[in-house]
C-alpha cells in the first residue's frame, strides 16, 4: 500500500514538472530541488504557526519565520509556472536567496543574544548547506558553507558585545533550541535520504542510458556494415566474373564496380563530413549567384530518377530571380540528401516538388515535399538522428537527414519536418539571406553531377521482373530470389540461371505474393527490404501451409550474431552473410534441394501412412494427412478429381500441384489414381467382390481402362487377385 502511494505520488510530481521533451535527467534534478523545497517551505510554516501561538512575545522570531517561508516558497511554486525552465538556470537568484536567508539568520542570531542565546538557530544555516547540494555546480554549494561558516566566526567575536532580550529565558532558549534540533535533523534526515534515492535513480538513469548508447553504437556498426558489404558484394562477385570470363563481363563488370566503389565512397564522404562538423573544420565557400537556377540543375539531375519510378517530380522556385550567398557543395548536398529521400519513400507514380520562397525579405526557405508514405508521428522527433532508420526495412544508412540538419546549422539556418502518415512528408529549410560574398558563376554542371551521381546511384533501383510460367519446359528447380539491389539480383541470376529457374521478387511483399502463387523449390532472400523485410517474410511463409516446406536461405549484410539467431529462430534454414563465397552458396542451396528427398521418402507411401511426429515437418504432415483424408473420402465418387480437391483444400491448382507435388514426387492426379487402386487391390482380396464392383468403388467409370492401369500399378490382371 505504502509502496503504492509513493510510485503514485512519484508518477504525480513527475507530471506536474515535466514538458513535452525534457530529459529524463532533467526531471530527475527539478525533483530533487522541488520536494526539497516543499518539505522546509512546509516545515518552516508549521514552526512559525507554532511559535507564535506559543511564544508570541518572540516577535523577531516569528517575523524571521514568515520570512523564511516566503523566501522558500519561490521554490516550490517557481517550478509549477515556468515548467520549461531548467534547475540551473536562475542559479544566482536561488544563490542570492540562501545568502540572504544566512545573512537574516545572522543578524536574528545576534539580535537575540549570540550563539547559546538563539534558541538553536545556528543549526538553520547548516541546514541551508544541505539545502545547496540542489546546485548542480558545486561551486554555489561551497560558497554558501563559506558564508554559514563566516556567520558562526562573526557571531563568536560579537558574543561578548550582545545583549539577551528579557523574553529570551533560559526555559524558552532550551524549548527552541531542542525544536529546531529536532526539526532540522528531521529535515536532514529526509533530505538525505531523498537526495540519496534520486541519485540512485540518476545513476539508474545514466546506466539506462549507457546501454542504449552501446545499443546505439552495435546498432550503427552493424548499420554501417550492412551498408559496406552490399557493394562489396558487388565488387568481389563481378571481379570473379571478370577473372573467370573477361571478354563477356570486362566492360559491364567495370561499370558496376565503378558504381559500387561510387557508393561507398559517399558514405564514407558523409561521415566524414559529420566529424568535419562536430570538430568544426568544415570551411565554407561561399559565392553570390543566382541560387534558383542553381536548384534548378540539381532538380534535373533527378528527372532520370523519377523517370523510372513514374514519379512526377516538379520545381517552383520563387517568382524572381534569388541573387544571394550560398555554399554550392552545402546546398548540393543538402537538396541532394532530401530530394533522394523523397524519390526513394514514394510510391511509382507519386508525386515530388522542390520549391524555393522568400516567406520575409531576409528569409529563404527551400521545400521538399512528396505524396508519399509519411512518417508517424512519435517518429518524426528522431529522424534527423545519425544511423536512425523508421524501421529496420527501411533503406539507406541513416546519415543523410542527420548531415543535412547538420550543415544547415553550419549554414545558420534550421530544418522542419511536416508528416502525415500516410499522405505525405514536407521538409522546410530555412536560410538566412545575405549579400556578402563576391559575385560568381556557378559551378559547371559536370562538377555538380559528380556530387549527386552517389545519390542518382543509390535512387536508381528498376523494377524486376521475369516471366513466370506455372509449367517450366525443364526440371530445373524454380528459385526465387527476394532482393532490392538491381546490382546484386544480376549477379545472383548470373551464377544460378544455369541451374535453376529464377525467379525475382523486390521485396518481401512481393517475394511472400510469389512465393504463395508460384510455390518454388527454394527461396534465397535479403533481410533489409522495404515495405516488408526478410524476417517478416520468412516468418508468413513458414506459418503458412501452402509454403512452408519450401526452404529459405537468408543472404544479408546484416552478419551480427543476433540477426542469426532471429533468422534461424523464425525458420531459416541457413543464413549466409554478405559478400558470400559463390561455391559456398551453391553448395547451400543443392544441400537444401536435397532436403525435399526426406520429404519425399516420408511421404512415399501410398498404404498405409505412418508419420513420427516432428516439429520440423508439422504443418507438411498436417497438409498431406488433410490431403489423403479428402482423397480416401471420394474414392467412389467418379467426378472428384485434382480441381475438387484443390477446391477442398482452398487453394488454387497451381499452389497444390506445386507443394504437392514438391513433398510427394508425384502429380496429384497420379497420386489420387494410386489411393484409388490400392483400395480397389484391399477390396479385391480375402473377398468376393468382382472386379466391376471394385472399379466402380473406387471412382472408375470405365472397366478395360482399370484393369490396365492395375496392372500397370501392381503387375497383375485385377482378376487374377484371388486365384
Amino acid at each position: 500500500m505504502r509502496s503504492t502511494f509513493l510510485h503514485k505520488a512519484d508518477k504525480w510530481i513527475t507530471k506536474i514538472l515535466s514538458h513535452p521533451g525534457i530529459h529524463e535527467d532533467t526531471i530527475a534534478q527539478k525533483k530533487i530541488y522541488w520536494i526539497a523545497s516543499v518539505s522546509v517551505t512546509s516545515m518552516i510554516l508549521l514552526l512559525t504557526i507554532a511559535y507564535h501561538i506559543i511564544f508570541p512575545q518572540l516577535r523577531i522570531l516569528i517575523n524571521y519565520g514568515f520570512f523564511l517561508f516566503l523566501i522558500f516558497l519561490q521554490g516550490v511554486i517557481y517550478p509549477l509556472l515556468f515548467r520549461r525552465s531548467r534547475v540551473d538556470e536562475k542559479l544566482w537568484v536561488m544563490f542570492l536567496n540562501q545568502t540572504l536567508v544566512a545573512l537574516i539568520t545572522f543578524y536574528c542570531i545576534l539580535k537575540l543574544g549570540g550563539i547559546p542565546y538563539s534558541g538553536g538557530l545556528i543549526f538553520v544555516g547548516l541546514a541551508l548547506v544541505f539545502f545547496s547540494l540542489n546546485f548542480k555546480k558545486k561551486g554555489h554549494s561551497i560558497g554558501i558553507f563559506i558564508i554559514y561558516i563566516i556567520t558562526v566566526i562573526l557571531a563568536g567575536i560579537l558574543h561578548p558585545w550582545l545583549s539577551v532580550p528579557p523574553e529570551m529565558t533560559p526555559a524558552v532558549n532550551i524549548s527552541l533550541f531542542v525544536i529546531n534540533l529536532l526539526w532540522i535533523s528531521g529535515f536532514a534526515m529526509v533530505f538525505v535520504l531523498n537526495f540519496i534515492s534520486q541519485r540512485v535513480k540518476l545513476e539508474q538513469l545514466e546506466a539506462k542510458r549507457l546501454k542504449e548508447l552501446d545499443e546505439a553504437k552495435t546498432r550503427l556498426y552493424t548499420n554501417i556494415t550492412h551498408e559496406f558489404r552490399t557493394p562489396l558484394t558487388i565488387i568481389i562477385g563481378m571481379n570473379d566474373l571478370m577473372r573467370n570470363e573477361p571478354e563477356k563481363w570486362l566492360a559491364e563488370g567495370s561499370k558496376k564496380i565503378n558504381r559500387s566503389a561510387g557508393i561507398l565512397l559517399n558514405l564514407v564522404n558523409q561521415m566524414l563530413d559529420l566529424s568535419k562538423i562536430e570538430a568544426g573544420s568544415m570551411p565554407l565557400r561561399m559565392i553570390r549567384s543566382d541560387i534558383n537556377n542553381y536548384i534548378r540543375h540539381i532538380v534535373e539531375m533527378f528527372r532520370s530518377v523519377a523517370a523510372e519510378k513514374k514519379i512526377i517530380l516538379n520545381y517552383k522556385p520563387a517568382e524572381r530571380k534569388l541573387v544571394v550567398d550560398y555554399d554550392p557543395d552545402k546546398i548540393t548536398q543538402i537538396v541532394s540528401n532530401l530530394l533522394s529521400n523523397a524519390l526513394k519513400f514514394t510510391q511509382n507514380s507519386g508525386i515530388v516538388e522542390v520549391s524555393t520562397s522568400l516567406p520575409e525579405e531576409r528569409t529563404l526557405e527551400i521545400r521538399v515535399s512528396d505524396n508519399g508514405q509519411g512518417i508517424p508521428e512519435d517518429l518524426l522527433p528522431n529522424i534527423f538522428d545519425r544511423f536512425y532508420r523508421i524501421d529496420e526495412s527501411s533503406p539507406g544508412s541513416g546519415l543523410g537527414l542527420a548531415l543535412t540538419r547538420e550543415l544547415v546549422k553550419l549554414l545558420n539556418g534550421t530544418i522542419s519536418v511536416e508528416s502525415v502518415y500516410g499522405e505525405g512528408t514536407e521538409f522546410t529549410v530555412t536560410l538566412p539571406v545575405t549579400s556578402n560574398a563576391p559575385l560568381n558563376e556557378m559551378p559547371e554542371l559536370h562538377e555538380i553531377k559528380e556530387k549527386i551521381f552517389p545519390h542518382i546511384l543509390l535512387n536508381a533501383k528498376p523494377d524486376i521482373h521475369t516471366p513466370v510460367n506455372e509449367h517450366h519446359n525443364d526440371k530445373k528447380p524454380i528459385l526465387l530470389i527476394v532482393e532490392d539491389n538491381f546490382d546484386v539480383v544480376e549477379f545472383m541470376m548470373t551464377i544460378l540461371e544455369k541451374d535453376y529457374n529464377v525467379i525475382i521478387a523486390v521485396n518481401g511483399q512481393e517475394g511472400l505474393e510469389k512465393a504463395v502463387e508460384i510455390v518454388p523449390d527454394i527461396i534465397l532472400s535479403d533481410i533489409m527490404m522495404p515495405v516488408m523485410d526478410g524476417i517478416e517474410m520468412l516468418k508468413r511463409i513458414k506459418n503458412d501451409f501452402r509454403t512452408s516446406h519450401i526452404p529459405v536461405v537468408m543472404l544479408t549484410a546484416k552478419a551480427d550474431v543476433q540477426s542469426r539467431i532471429e533468422g534461424i529462430e523464425k525458420g531459416a534454414d541457413a543464413y549466409l552473410a554478405k559478400p558470400f563465397n559463390k561455391e559456398e552458396l551453391l553448395v547451400q542451396l543443392r544441400s537444401l534441394i536435397g532436403l525435399r528427398k526426406r520429404l519425399q521418402e516420408r511421404y512415399a507411401s501410398i498404404g498405409h501412412l505412418s508419420l513420427t511426429a516432428e516439429k520440423d515437418f508439422h504443418l507438411e504432415d498436417k497438409f498431406i494427412k488433410r490431403s489423403r483424408e479428402i482423397m480416401a473420402s471420394n474414392l467412389s465418387d467418379e467426378d472428384f478429381d485434382v480441381q475438387s480437391l484443390c477446391n477442398e483444400m482452398a487453394m488454387s491448382r497451381t499452389q497444390f500441384y506445386r507443394k504437392f507435388s514438391s513433398l510427394t514426387n508425384r502429380t496429384p492426379n497420379d497420386y489420387l489414381r494410386s489411393l484409388r487402386l490400392h483400395k480397389a487391390k484391399d477390396l479385391l482380396t480375402g473377398s468376393d467382390i468382382t472386379v466391376t464392383e471394385a472399379a466402380y468403388s473406387t471412382g472408375f467409370k470405365n472397366l478395360s481402362h482399370f484393369s490396365k492401369v492395375f496392372s500397370e500399378e501392381f503387375g497383375v490382371n485385377p482378376r487374377e487377385i484371388n486365384k
